[in-house]
């Protein structure tokens, strides 16, 4: 689902692109850094309308061996990018969209996992302060497991859904919940983020969002809910 939306005309002005990124070191009893980081850029044209995100994870700890040396451990690194083409039709407020993911998460029991999704998008209203907008359709999954790994690939037929609620609280905060969903007779994958952003000066904001992701499918080594709580610096860069 596109961040940008509305019956604006089709000028450059319309482009927007940001940028997040998040670092985190500790140190004491648990010695570790982390760096989250996300490149959002939308752009609303008079026939048609587009989004792409682009966003990483890269998590480190320290470990010691048995003669005390200690020597960094990766913990975490996954990669996502996605894009989504909206097609306007008579009315600007209801379109055809094409979405498009990839995901890599090296300590998934998946290689990578992929999905192209097709169908109905709408923005049923939007107004000063707010703006709500959703969209439904088939599309077609692949997961490819691992080759060190006893799993088979997954592939099929899938069902996308996903929401979006926007709210300006003030001329310098906004509020922003999202919710999609993939789902087949035998999987369901939800991802959710809500989160806060309150401008610091200029064209930086610092953000504050909770991240969850739950699969029906996971391993029985692995937790069926992961979340994530994160606080980032953004950048509007136009």
């Amino acid at each position: 689902m596109s961040d940008s939306g509305g019956t604006l005309p089709a000028t450059d002005s319309n482009i927007s692109a940001t940028g997040e990124l998040g670092l985190l070191y500790n140190k004491g009893n648990t010695n570790s850094s982390s760096i989250n980081a996300k490149f959002n850029i939308s752009q609303e044209l008079e026939k048609w309308s587009y989004q792409a995100i682009a966003n990483t994870r890269y998590k480190t700890s320290k470990e010691a061996d048995d003669g005390g040396d200690e020597y960094d451990v990766t913990t975490a690194q996954k990669n996502f990018i996605s894009t989504q083409i909206d097609f306007k039709l008579a009315s600007p407020d209801e379109r055809i969209f094409i979405y498009a993911e990839y995901e890599n998460d090296r300590f998934d029991i998946y290689d990578y996992q992929t999905l192209v999704a097709s169908g109905w998008s709408e923005r049923l209203w939007r107004d000063e302060f707010s703006e709500f907008k959703y969209s439904v359709g088939p599309g077609y999954a692949i997961a490819e497991a691992k080759n060190d790994e006893d799993n088979d690939d997954l592939q099929g037929v899938i069902l996308r859904t996903a929401l979006e609620y926007t709210l300006e609280i003030s001329k310098s905060a906004q509020f922003r919940q999202f919710i999609s969903t993939e789902t087949d007779p035998e999987y369901t994958r939800t991802k959710s983020e809500t989160s806060l952003s309150t401008k610091i000066f200029g064209s930086l904001a610092m953000k504050l969002s909770f991240i969850m992701e739950h699969n029906s499918n996971a391993e029985v080594t692995q937790e069926s809910l992961d979340t994530e709580t994160a606080v980032t610096l953004v950048y509007q860069f136009f």
